[in-house]
Parts: structure tokens; C-alpha cells; sequence
């Protein structure tokens, strides 16, 4: 009887023993496979993000090579200095000012029919400039001079006929973008700048991309600048289709601001949500890779992490998912182990109840047998 006990009871233990290894197991192999696939997102939100960034770049390219827009730059610069001091006032007035349409739909109006150079130039140019950054989804659509006065806009917002050197806005983005594609209109550079409030736009996030635009004798003579709109990037960090319930991929600048939204707000976060994790530390560093870590909300999470390089800065693209959902995945697969373990246990116990019914006989019935089954003469001497 002790001996089948001891045996049940070892089997318990084993097939317990089991249960913890295959446990262990199974979270290790869940914590690689959801690695891999935060990995993948990282590296797929990357892809999108360059690839949204170098279009920009080529049709800046396209646009600083068009000879009608040239053109329309000289006409511009010609315009702007034979007009007088006046002219930023005189313009501000026609476009906007006295502008038919309403706050946000000032980019209707083609021409202000004052009958002024500026007026011929501006219609000639602006339903093609209105159309592209329409079509093509871009924000707004600046030509500045030289000496940084904002000649033409799509948007005509606060900006429009202010020095972006020396006015209220010499400190924004635009301001930034147009300084460095000045500065590096030798090499004809792309400039971009980071994602930052901008004033004009009523506050909200906005990247630039600007570059110097040159006369057919490569004179400078002013500044293309293009105003990208940040829907773009937030929607392509915002997909969470197969995700779970806690997996998010988001932006960090160097600043260690958030420039996209986090899952779990119901309000946006871009510039506002501070993120100071090791792995956003590593990304801002050029490095990549993944590591389980306590995130922005003091939860811990399994991260994945990589660098994304736009012009003269970077952010760090993060793809993060909870330890916690990672070990419910993991721990979902229990009640199938559970039921293949209760099954051998099971059997284990008939196999013990069947052999137990069918056991040998005492050591006393094995003598008699072995006495019924020895020859009369052998039999009798022993009895005697």
C-alpha cells in the first residue's frame, strides 16, 4: 500500500514540475514572440515615416527646379521692392483684412482685383499652389526673400507678410527651417525642422521643410518652405490593429516630448506627454533594440525601440505592449495543458487501480501452489 502511495504521489509531483517548466517556457517563448513583433512595428512605423519625410523632400526638389515657379519668385522679389515701406500692410489688407471670405478659408480668394503687380502675380500663382497642398495633403505653402518677409501664402494665417527673421515668428519652426535652407543655399540643401508649436497656426504642432530657390545665373533669391501637416504622422503612429488591448507605438523627440498620441489619453499628447524611459534614452542615442522596462505611466512593459533621423534631428520610434497582457497571453494556454496533464493523471490512476486488482499472491498461497504443483513422493517427505 505504501509503495502505490508513494508512486501517486511522485507522479504528482512530476507532472507539478511539469506544469512550472512548461509555465516558465511558455512565458520566455510569449516574451520573444511579442518582442519580435513589437520589433516588427517599430521598424514597419520607421519605414512610414521616412518614406513620408523623402516624398517631402523630393517634391521640394521638383518644386525649387520649376521654372514657372522661379519665375514667379523673380516677379515676387521685383514687387515686393518697388511697392514700398507699405507693402507688408497694403497686402496684409487686400488678402486678408478686407478678405471676402471667412477665418480659415482666406486661400479662396485668387486675386483682389486692386489691379497692383502683386495682385497679377499672386492669382498666377496661387490655384496651382492651393491645389498641390490640397491634393497632396500638405498644410501650407510659404515663398520668402532673402531677407525673410513672407512674400506668399496658401493659408494667409498671422504669418503672412512678416519677417520670419526679425518679427514675432523668429523663433518658430518656419523661422528655423527658412534660416538653415538660407544658410545652405550653396549645396541647394533640404531643411527640415522638428515639431513644435506654431503660433500662427493657433498653437498647434507644426513641422517645415524648406529650400532656396535660385535665377537661372544660381542667384539666391528667396526660400521655398512647405508647412507638413502632423495628421499624417499621427495616424500612421496611431493604427492599433493587432495590438491587444495595451499595445502602442509612439514618438519621442529630443526634447523627450511626445510627438505623436498616446493610446491611453483621451486628449492628444504631442508635446505635452514627457517620456524619460532607458530604451527611449538608447533610441535618442542610435541605438535599437528591446528591453522590459517601467514606461511613462509607471506601468512595466515589454519595449522595443529605434532611431528615426529627419535632417539635423532625431526621435525615437517605440513600440510597447504591458508585461501584464504579455503574461495573459502567455497563461492562456494553461486550461489545454491543464486538461492534457489531467488526462495522463487520470490514466495513471486507472493504470495503478488496474494492476493493483491483478497483483500477485501473499507469500502463503504462493507455498500452497507451489506444494499442489510438486510430485506425491517430494510432497510427502516434506510433510513428514
Amino acid at each position: 500500500m505504501r509503495f502505490w502511495l508513494q508512486w501517486l504521489l511522485g507522479l504528482a509531483l512530476m507532472l507539478v514540475l511539469l506544469v512550472w517548466g512548461f509555465s516558465q517556457w511558455n512565458l520566455r517563448y510569449y516574451n520573444q514572440y511579442i518582442g519580435e513583433r513589437l520589433e516588427l512595428l517599430v521598424e514597419l512605423r520607421q519605414g512610414a515615416l521616412a518614406e513620408y519625410f523623402a516624398t517631402a523632400e523630393a517634391e521640394m526638389r521638383f518644386w525649387s527646379g520649376n521654372q514657372t515657379l522661379i519665375s514667379t519668385m523673380v516677379d515676387m522679389n521685383r514687387v515686393w521692392a518697388a511697392h514700398g515701406d507699405s507693402v507688408a500692410d497694403d497686402i496684409y489688407k487686400l488678402y486678408v483684412t478686407n478678405n471676402p471670405s471667412p477665418a480659415g478659408y482666406l486661400l479662396n480668394l485668387e486675386d483682389a482685383e486692386d489691379g497692383s503687380d502683386y495682385s497679377a502675380v499672386h492669382k498666377r500663382l496661387h490655384e496651382s499652389a492651393r491645389q498641390f497642398v490640397t491634393r497632396r495633403g500638405y498644410y501650407d505653402f510659404f515663398l520668402i526673400g532673402t531677407e525673410g518677409d513672407i512674400f506668399y501664402s496658401v493659408e494667409k494665417e498671422r504669418d503672412f507678410t512678416t519677417n520670419i527673421e526679425t518679427g514675432e515668428w523668429k523663433e518658430s519652426g518656419l523661422a528655423s527651417a527658412f534660416n538653415a535652407a538660407k544658410g545652405g543655399h550653396k549645396g541647394k540643401i533640404i531643411a527640415m525642422s522638428d515639431m513644435a508649436a506654431y503660433g500662427p497656426s493657433a498653437g498647434a504642432p507644426a513641422m517645415f521643410v524648406a529650400t532656396a530657390l535660385h535665377d537661372e545665373t544660381d542667384q539666391f533669391i528667396g526660400v521655398l518652405a512647405l508647412q507638413l501637416p502632423t495628421d499624417t504622422i499621427l495616424g500612421i503612429m496611431a493604427y492599433t490593429s493587432g495590438m491587444g488591448e495595451t499595445g502602442e507605438t509612439y514618438l519621442v523627440g529630443q526634447d523627450l516630448m511626445m510627438r505623436s498620441d498616446s493610446r491611453f489619453s483621451f486628449e492628444s499628447t504631442v508635446l505635452l506627454q514627457h517620456v524619460d524611459s532607458p530604451t527611449v534614452q538608447l533610441a535618442l542615442s542610435g541605438e535599437e533594440g528591446r528591453g522590459v522596462i517601467d514606461d511613462y505611466r509607471g506601468v512595466e512593459v515589454l519595449s522595443a525601440y529605434m532611431p528615426l533621423d529627419i535632417g539635423k534631428f532625431r526621435w525615437a520610434v517605440m513600440a510597447e505592449m504591458d508585461s501584464a497582457e504579455v503574461i495573459d497571453l502567455a497563461a492562456s494556454e494553461r486550461p489545454a495543458l491543464a486538461g492534457a496533464l489531467a488526462l495522463i493523471y487520470g490514466l495513471s490512476l486507472w493504470s495503478v487501480w488496474y494492476w493493483r486488482g491483478r497483483r500477485l499472491p501473499e507469500d502463503g498461497a504462493h507455498a500452497d501452489v507451489a506444494m499442489m504443483n510438486m510430485p506425491e513422493s517430494e510432497s510427502s517427505g516434506l510433510a513428514d
